[in-house]
């Protein structure tokens, strides 16, 4: 189950934490390459591989939000061997806050939950990308960047694109939980300050879903939706830093 849902970027058996982070609609594990040898030997980097991409591209897409955390939340038990962190940016913050949901209940407790380029799910507006002809979906993806022109450009690459990326904007856009419930896991918040998806007011608005209404940590990097990519190194070193913050808090009130 594991090795199905979970990609393993560079083994640490020394490392003392594992972070897990979730890709955005259309993302997949190969979007942070080069996180596993960007963060300090501490952290071992691991990835959801959502079905319908990459290794996965034989096998039906997921288009219900639960449905895909259902799946993730247990081939995460094996890594509660060490603390874990949860990360996940756009489609993969809510995510991550549904994962961090199931893992409580299952009595595994992530030590941190980063949520990033993302309103909580009870703010987000609502949206129908997912229901529009490919020339406006490709419209979009050209929009937000992330995609490589030369795939966007390629018609036969479209065709195997358009349906995992339609099938993952239906999953977010029909994701509309009126009033979710907190966590116990501590947030952070990441995003860019050039970001249409989501203002510092509403990123703020993941408070409400800690059961503490606080969060960790809020960091606004310079960049738009993709902050991430294009500041890669900024980035790391902030998480990194967050982490073994995190980390020496924890030890310290177990003490």
């Amino acid at each position: 189950m594991a090795d199905r849902w979970i990609r393993t970027l560079l083994r640490r058996p020394e490392a003392s934490v594992n972070l897990v982070c979730m890709p955005h609609a259309g993302g997949s594990a190969s979007f942070y390459r080069g996180w596993g040898e960007g963060l300090p030997a501490q952290i071992e980097t691991h990835v959801a591989q959502y079905p319908g991409r990459e290794d996965r591209i034989a096998e039906p897409t997921l288009r219900v939000m639960a449905d895909l955390a259902d799946a993730i939340a247990p081939a995460l038990e094996p890594l509660f061997s060490r603390p874990v962190v949860l990360f996940g940016h756009s489609l993969g913050a809510s995510l991550a806050y549904e994962v961090a949901l199931r893992c409580e209940r299952a009595d595994l407790q992530p030590q941190l939950l980063v949520v990033s380029g993302s309103p909580p799910p009870h703010r987000r507006p609502r949206k129908t990308f997912h229901l529009v002809d490919d020339d406006a979906l490709v419209a979009e993806l050209r929009r937000e960047a992330a995609t490589s022109p030369v795939v966007l450009d390629s018609p036969e690459l479209l065709e195997v694109l358009l349906p995992m990326v339609r099938a993952d904007y239906e999953l977010i856009e029909t994701y509309h939980p009126t009033s979710p419930p907190p966590v116990r896991t501590p947030f952070a918040v990441f995003h860019g300050d050039a970001d249409p998806e989501v203002t510092t007011l509403q990123a703020d608005g993941w408070r409400e879903l800690s059961d503490t209404h606080n969060l960790q940590h809020h960091q606004v990097f310079t960049g738009g939706h993709f902050y991430l990519r294009d500041h890669q190194s900024e980035v790391l070193a902030a998480l990194a830093s967050l982490i073994s913050s995190h980390d020496r808090v924890s030890e310290a009130s177990s003490l």
